[in-house]
């Protein structure tokens, strides 16, 4: 693995095994099981598909499958949950989904073309200049492709959306192509939750949930309990004309003019004060219900998801509670960013992977689990085994 936080936690609880493990750095191994824990660009998928199609074959287990599009890229996302709804308009993922829009743009000259195709969309923006309209409804604009907070941007008009494209195309870097706003054709548009819970014990600072979910085979998917708050660096405030970073992204990786220490940004959720026993447990059931059903869904679209019955993957849900106590999901990542989790928590992400070790790895290979006192745990939410 790339990053050696990830890297480190790994080795160390694999070698704890009894010597099942023998760990090597190259990604090719002519023993007889082989667990691969390698980026994605360095598996091979022929392999696991051509070793996937004997159904005795269980030499060998991969960290990440292929095809995820449909749950990674925001906008493939937005699509599968568009059709989803209109099969099943009774789903709960219809109140704990934000409203959704995807844009397809080019160049900002075409925005009012791609504002016709998202005209729902259009016609809020057009209401919300309105005399008429008392309080203007706001929406957060996040590239499709893009992680780490790039490019988020909350609005209420079209001209305020325009002037965004406009002045991100005319200052873009020719050199940076990875990062290249002209190489970034769609986009979401989210009805921005103007109401997230605050707690005053974390002077009323806006936060998220980032919460670990692992799919293994073809299919079992388990939610995390070691879950993560992470904190905006200053106090909310509902303020539709300013949109100060500090205030409103919650990300660990926007927090990086920050004056507070890492102690301060990322707390566990299950230890949050002001949150009684009650709505915690409340909260982790909807985070349950939600996760269930949007696997419930994906595993019918193997063209934008497709689990192996030889791999395995965790993945980084992110949620936002309102004052109401309603979750929401926002979106997922894979290979998340453990290190945000930081030195004082690091027992939740090495506790992750002695869940992962223990209930997935073990068995997958025909090893008894081992005797662990594992504080946190995967809670099994979705069990529907499928052949390719």
């Amino acid at each position: 693995m790339a990053c050696s936080y990830t890297n480190e936690l790994i080795r160390t609880v694999l070698e704890r095994e009894d010597n099942l493990f023998t760990i090597v750095s190259s990604s090719i191994s002519n023993n007889g099981n082989v667990l691969y824990w390698l980026e994605y660009e360095d598996l091979d998928f022929d392999m696991l598909y051509r070793l996937g199609k004997d159904s005795h074959n269980k030499n060998v287990l991969a960290n990440s499958y292929c095809i995820r599009k449909g749950l990674l890229r925001k906008a493939n996302f937005a699509s599968f949950m568009q059709k989803y709804l209109s099969k099943k308009p009774d789903s709960i993922l219809r109140k704990h989904y934000p409203e959704t829009h995807i844009l397809d743009l080019s160049h900002p000259d075409y925005l009012d073309e791609a504002l016709n195709e998202a005209y729902e969309l259009r016609d809020v923006l057009e209401a919300n200049i309105q005399e008429t309209t008392t309080v203007p409804i706001p929406f957060i604009l996040k590239a499709s492709i893009l992680d780490k907070a790039s490019e988020l941007f909350i609005f209420h008009t079209q001209t305020e959306l325009d002037e965004f494209f406009t002045t991100k195309f005319d200052n873009d870097d020719d050199e940076d192509e990875e990062n290249d706003i002209a190489n970034v054709r769609e986009w979401v548009i989210q009805r921005y939750i103007e109401n997230p819970k605050l707690l005053s014990t974390y002077q009323n600072r806006k936060f998220h949930l980032r919460v670990y979910i692992v799919a293994e085979r073809n299919l079992r998917v388990y939610v995390y309990d070691g879950i993560l708050a992470l904190f905006a660096s200053l106090s909310y405030q509902d303020d539709p004309q300013s949109f100060d970073r500090l205030r409103h992204i919650t990300n660990t990786c926007a927090q990086t003019d920050s004056n507070l220490n890492e102690e301060a940004l990322v707390k566990e959720f299950f230890t949050l004060e002001e949150l009684d026993e009650t709505i915690r447990l409340d909260i982790f059931e909807q985070i349950k219900i939600i996760v269930k059903e949007i696997f419930t869904g994906l595993h019918n679209e193997v063209t934008i998801f497709q689990p192996l019955k030889n791999a395995f993957e965790i993945y980084g849900f992110d949620f936002l509670i309102d004052e109401n106590n309603q979750v929401y999901f926002l979106e997922a990542n894979a290979y998340p960013d453990f290190k945000q989790t930081g030195n004082s928590l690091s027992i939740l992400i090495n506790e992750l992977f002695q869940n992962v070790v223990q209930q997935i790895i073990l068995p997958y290979f025909g090893y008894e689990q081992s005797k662990k006192d594992i504080q946190r745990q995967l809670h099994l939410v979705y069990d529907k085994q499928k052949v390719i």
